[in-house]
């Protein structure tokens, strides 16, 4: 009885000696981070800010404070859609480098600047592994969210009359007549496009 009982004890041993440490002293693993998003982010107050549940922060230049807390909340990308001749970047391509974000370019200068080409690259970038929650603007919001409709129309094949609302819903003012007359351009040249609301 007592070889039986010194056996059982052994066997016990040597198993828990083998055994993985418990799951509970384990540290919990990190979440991966996702490719994209679908929720709305963070407010940061940018000039004209609006943020949507794709993971956009649209408005105007933002400061160098607005930058970091752009950053720390999360954000991968910032879209720039300002020119070089333009003045108070507040030194935003070594800063949002720094930060740890992506920096792109989309030069819009004002109206001229509402193309296809460039709505397809601002529509590139978004669309880029990893790209969001993204910021998209320009000096105050306008040309921003201008160009967001007319990526709205052109890549995500959304109708005119629904890509100018969500521009307008995004704070566009001054270029509602230019992004009628482009989107009214591009149904001209192109009938089979989704040109529903455009008389």
């Amino acid at each position: 009885m007592r070889h039986w009982v010194h056996g059982v004890v052994g066997v016990l041993l040597v198993s828990l000696s083998g055994a993985p440490p418990a799951l509970a002293d384990e540290p919990p693993a990190k979440p991966r981070a996702p490719k994209n998003i679908d929720a709305t982010p963070p407010l940061i107050p940018i000039p004209n800010a609006r943020v949507t549940p794709q993971g956009l922060l649209v408005g105007g230049q933002p400061t160098r404070e607005q930058l970091r807390a752009i950053g720390n909340a999360g954000y991968r990308t910032v879209v720039s859609l300002r020119t070089e001749a333009e003045r108070g970047d507040e030194g935003e391509p070594a800063l949002v480098e720094r930060l740890g974000m992506k920096l792109v370019s989309v030069p819009v200068p004002g109206a001229e600047g509402l193309t296809e080409r460039n709505a397809r690259a601002l529509g590139k970038a978004l669309a880029e592994p990893d790209a969001l929650p993204a910021v998209v603007h320009c000096s105050t919001g306008q040309r921003a969210a201008a160009l967001l409709g007319l990526k709205a129309f052109v890549v995500d094949r959304m109708s005119a009359a629904s890509a100018i609302d969500l521009a307008k819903g995004l704070g566009m003012t001054k270029l509602e007549t230019a992004l009628r007359e482009r989107i009214a351009e591009l149904c001209k040249a192109d009938p089979s496009r989704n040109c529903e609301g455009m008389k």
